[in-house]
């Protein structure tokens, strides 16, 4: 598949995905569709983070990759525009301070009781 065809692909779920938010935008079509052809092409370079239990440090313009333009609540009671964004944020995060930071601030019970959820799902 080539760049144009997965890019309009990318964007035509984008639209449906984030119908409502769209609607209340005060931009044209046009330039929606080039804010998400950046979006498109920022994700697609996006450096992978390989987790790891110890902190890891990070430079300027991987993190900038990860971290939204600015902070906004668009949807009612949620961060950013999608949960996308937030698993963005949130890995750069856990990367930044480690696994084991991470998990110390999870009430055990809760990773048990994750465990136990997936352990059974997967069987």
């Amino acid at each position: 598949m080539d760049k144009d065809k997965e890019f309009e692909s990318y964007f035509k779920k984008k639209l449906e995905e984030d119908q409502e938010i769209i609607v209340s935008l005060p931009y044209t079509k046009d330039k929606i569709k080039e804010i998400y052809y950046q979006d498109y092409n920022n994700s697609r370079n996006k450096p992978s983070l390989k987790l790891k239990f110890e902190a890891q440090n990070l430079d300027y313009n991987t993190a900038k990759s990860f971290l939204p333009q600015k902070w906004e609540m668009p949807r009612e009671g949620k961060l950013l525009y999608n949960d996308d964004e937030l698993i963005a944020v949130l890995q750069l995060i856990i990367f930044n301070i480690g696994v084991k930071k991470s998990l110390d601030i999870i009430p055990l019970s809760l990773i048990e009781k994750y465990v136990l959820e997936r352990r059974d799902k997967n069987e």
